[in-house]
C-alpha cells in the first residue's frame, strides 16, 4: 500500500488542475502524453518524488509547450517550503541539451527564487546576474539583486542596481535609494566621519526630498556641535516631510530649546504644531514645558482639560504623577474616572501601514514585510 504524504497532496492537486487547463487548450494532445502526466502525478501521490521528477522532465523534453506545468510544480514546492524539490525541477530543466533559448532566462529566475528561499544568496546572485547578461532589461532580476544586497547590507551594490531603475519609477525607487544612503551615513556616524555622514545624508535627500531619516541624521549632527538654533530649524522642517514623524524628534527638539532657555517659544511652537496636526498627542510634552515655565498647577490644569477631550494612557499616567505630588488630588481622580472609560487597554506604539506589523520599537525597514518607511506611530502620543 502506498504511503500518502499530506504535504504532497496539495502539490498533486495543483498539478492536476494545471493538467486539466492544459488539456482544455490542447485537445489534440496524444493520449500517451496524458497517460505519462497521470503516471507522474501518481508518483507524487505515492511520495515517490524522484520518479515523478524523472517523468516530468522527460515529458517537457518531448514537448516544451508543457513547461508551464513544471514552473507551476516548482512554485508549489517552493510555497510549501520544499526548496530541494523545486531546485531539482529547475536544475533538471536548465541541464537539458534541447532547452529552447527562449525559456532559459525564465528557468534561471525560477532557480534563483529557489536559492533565495533556501538562503543561498551567493548562488541566487550569480543566477540573477546571468539573467541580466542575457536580458539587460530584466526588472525582475534587478529587483531580486536589490533584495539580496539589502539583505547582505551591501549598500553600494544595492544603490548601483537600484539607480538603473530610478528613472522609470522615481516615486518608488527614490525612497529606497535614500535609505541606502542613510545606512551609509549611519556607518559614517559610528566612525566619526562627519563629512561622509553629511555627504550621504544629502545624497539621500537628493533622491527623496521627503526623507525624514536623512534630516534627522543631519539635525542630530548639527545638534552635537552645539548649534541648537540650526538644529531646531532642521528638526522643525521635518513637519513638511512627514508630520507624523515629528514624534521621532520631539525629545531632541525639546533639548535644543531647553539649552537656549526658550521655554516660551517652545510652548508657542508646540501649541501651533498641535493645532495643525490634531492626531499628534503632544499634551504631555506641553504639560512638561508648562511645569518648567509656569509651575505645576498650570500644567495640571492644562493636562486635566486635555485628557477630558483627548483621553490617552500616558496622559492619565501623567495625572497620576501629579496626585503623588499632592496637587488637587480629588480633581485628578475625578478626571481619571471620566477618561478611563474610553481608554484602550492594549496598544503598541508603532504599526506597519503595509502589513499591520505591531511593535514598540521604530524601524525604518519593516522586519515583517521589508517595506521602507511603512512603520508609523499607531497611537501618536508621547510620554514625558
Amino acid at each position: 500500500m502506498p504511503i500518502w504524504s499530506l504535504a504532497t497532496i496539495p502539490v498533486a492537486i495543483g498539478f492536476l488542475w494545471l493538467l486539466f487547463r492544459t488539456k482544455q487548450s490542447h485537445k489534440r494532445q496524444q493520449s500517451t502524453l496524458s497517460s505519462e502526466y497521470f503516471k507522474g502525478v501518481n508518483y507524487l501521490l505515492n511520495d515517490e518524488q524522484s520518479k515523478a521528477l524523472d517523468v516530468f522532465v522527460k515529458l517537457v523534453e518531448s514537448n516544451w509547450d508543457t513547461i508551464d506545468m513544471h514552473f507551476t510544480l516548482g512554485k508549489i514546492y517552493r510555497k510549501n517550503g520544499e526548496m530541494d524539490k523545486a531546485i531539482k525541477i529547475h536544475q533538471g530543466l536548465i541541464a537539458r541539451p534541447s532547452l529552447p533559448e527562449r525559456y532559459r532566462c525564465k528557468i534561471l529566475l525560477e532557480l534563483g527564487y529557489d536559492y533565495l528561499g533556501a538562503g543561498w544568496f551567493d548562488r541566487a546572485e550569480g543566477l540573477f546576474k546571468e539573467v541580466l547578461i542575457q536580458d539587460k532589461d530584466s526588472k525582475e532580476a534587478r529587483h531580486n539583486l536589490i533584495l539580496i544586497y539589502q539583505q547582505e547590507k551591501d549598500w553600494f551594490k544595492a544603490i548601483e542596481i537600484a539607480d538603473d531603475l530610478f528613472s522609470e519609477n522615481p516615486a518608488a525607487i527614490g525612497p529606497m535609494i535614500a535609505h541606502y544612503y542613510c545606512e551609509l551615513a549611519e556607518i559614517s556616524r559610528t566612525k566619526g566621519d562627519v563629512s561622509q555622514l553629511e555627504k550621504y545624508a544629502n545624497k539621500a535627500l537628493a533622491y527623496d526630498a521627503s526623507c525624514v531619516r536623512a534630516s534627522i541624521l543631519l539635525a542630530n549632527q548639527v545638534k552635537a556641535t552645539g548649534d541648537d538654533k540650526k538644529a531646531i530649524e532642521i528638526y522643525q522642517s521635518i513637519e513638511q516631510q512627514d508630520a507624523e514623524s515629528m514624534i521621532l524628534v520631539i525629545d531632541s527638539l525639546l533639548e535644543c530649546y531647553e539649552n537656549l532657555s526658550s521655554f516660551d517659544k517652545l510652548y508657542e511652537y508646540l501649541l501651533s504644531l498641535q493645532s495643525r496636526h490634531e492626531n499628534l498627542f503632544l499634551q504631555n510634552v506641553i504639560a512638561s514645558v508648562l511645569e518648567k515655565s509656569q509651575g505645576k498647577q498650570a500644567a495640571l490644569e492644562y493636562l486635566a482639560d486635555k485628557v477630558k477631550h483627548q483621553p490617552s494612557l500616558v496622559g492619565l499616567q501623567k495625572l497620576v504623577s501629579y496626585k503623588e505630588k499632592d496637587i488637587d488630588a480629588d480633581k485628578v481622580f475625578s478626571d481619571l474616572t471620566a477618561a478611563i472609560s474610553v481608554m484602550q487597554k492594549d496598544s503598541t506604539e508603532y504599526r506597519c501601514q503595509k502589513c499591520g506589523f505591531n511593535t514598540n520599537t521604530h524601524y525604518w525597514l519593516c522586519p515583517s514585510c521589508n517595506n521602507w518607511n511603512s512603520v508609523k506611530p499607531s497611537v501618536i502620543e508621547l510620554d514625558h
